[in-house]
């Protein structure tokens, strides 16, 4: 599991699912772009939810390890959904190149 921090703000979620936000971030960062973006958590009782997120050049982002979940989701949905996204920003801006 980690912490997705955004402002004054942490998202718990899936070590996936962080690493997946974090990679797309960087895609929209190297190409201009921005997005919103529903991530996949857990609140502080543990009930699922989902938490949108606006990801965009000079938006601070950071993932930051949180204590090991023998449950934790794999997200993977989500996680092959961001990273069909950051595919197709990197070869848009490939092809720019």
């Amino acid at each position: 599991m980690k912490y997705v921090v955004y402002g004054l703000t942490s998202v718990l979620t899936s070590s996936a699912a962080a690493s997946a936000v974090m990679r797309y971030a960087v895609a929209l960062g190297q190409t201009g772009s921005s997005d919103l973006v529903a991530i996949p958590a857990v609140d502080i009782a543990g009930v699922p939810i989902a938490v949108e997120v606006f990801l965009g050049p000079g938006v601070p982002l950071l993932a930051e390890p949180a204590a090991d979940d023998l449950l934790e989701p794999e997200h993977r949905e989500f996680v092959d959904d961001l990273a069909e996204r950051t595919r197709f920003l990197t070869a848009r801006r490939s092809e720019r190149a």
